[in-house]
């Protein structure tokens, strides 16, 4: 048994490492094989966004058990575009924070589940620090620099001094871009409108806004009369 662990090892070693990546924290379920240079092998990806566009918002329960119907199937199409049998990868790198709980826990449990079946390291991945080190697999961006990231749920700015080592310099306290656009684009019932039902809040308001006159309305500076 011995001789055979030290066998495997070996070629764990010698073979080109891949590493699959799992992705469940909001309302995307998205997977990847990438070998060592960055090279993504093969990767698949459901989108929940009709479903959530007719809801008028993400509802994570919905969210969650969409994740669930749709995880098994998305990282097996992953895996067979890369050609990397499951047995054969190096590590499973999984999101678990920060994220809707009910997305995070589906994409936790079945990776788990596949560490322990296939007894491979488990990493565990904050999506906001992997956002932000993207641009090293496009472009070569060396070790410190400033980062500027903004979504739907996060906006904050950080200098990024490692591969998990960041420095917070702000954040957005209550309400993260995406998410006001969202709401605003709710309150003004734009998936009503024939041009923005396929749309999401931000893209609908920018659609609309291109046909718009800005001057058209006087808006008020806020709290300017008071003393």
């Amino acid at each position: 048994v011995r001789r055979a662990d030290a066998g495997a090892r070996a070629r764990l070693h010698t073979q080109p490492r891949a590493v699959l990546g799992i992705e469940t924290s909001c309302d995307e379920t998205g997977a990847a094989v990438v070998d060592e240079t960055g090279r993504v092998l093969g990767d698949a990806l459901h989108s929940q966004k009709q479903t959530h566009l007719e809801a008028g918002g993400i509802i994570p329960p919905v969210a969650g058990r969409l994740h669930k119907e749709n995880i098994e199937r998305v990282v097996q199409e992953a895996v067979e575009k890369s050609g990397v049998p499951l047995q054969e990868l190096t590590a499973i790198a999984t999101t678990v924070k920060p994220g809707l709980a009910f997305s995070l826990e589906v994409g936790l449990t079945y990776s788990l589940n596949l560490v322990q079946q296939y007894k491979r390291p488990f990493i565990p991945i904050h999506h906001m620090e992997a956002h932000a080190l993207t641009v090293r697999m496009l472009h070569s961006v060396e070790f410190p620099f400033l980062v500027l990231l903004v979504s739907g749920g996060h906006c904050l700015l950080a200098v990024a001094r490692g591969v998990s080592d960041f420095l917070l310099l702000g954040q957005s306290l209550d309400e993260a871009p995406g998410d006001t656009l969202d709401k605003v684009a709710r309150r003004l019932s734009l998936k009503n409108h024939p041009d923005c039902s396929t749309m999401s809040g931000g893209e609908a308001i920018e659609h609309l806004s291109k046909s718009g006159d800005r001057l058209n309305i006087t808006l008020k500076i806020p709290m300017s009369q008071r003393p």
